[in-house]
């Protein structure tokens, strides 16, 4: 059984976002979440990557394998 990652409600709905689409640009996360703190999205984006979740490419964000089956549990 896997073991829950506790993700930020942010965290989660970054992930759910990505799913729906695949692949973003940060812009686009940042406005259609309507983030007003850069630093903390910033900060929650890094923890997703850390876990392997999603990765950076360019200015995009891209869901990972590991993120598909995160939001499955």
């Amino acid at each position: 059984m896997p073991r829950r990652l506790g993700l930020s409600p942010l965290q989660r709905d970054i992930l759910v976002l990505l799913e729906e689409a695949g692949a973003e640009t940060v812009g686009t996360i940042l406005a259609t979440l309507k983030i007003t703190d850069v630093e903390q999205f910033n900060a929650q984006i890094n923890g997703l990557v850390t876990l392997g979740l999603i990765r950076k490419e360019q200015s995009d964000l891209v869901l990972t394998e590991r993120g598909k089956v995160a939001l499955r549990t």
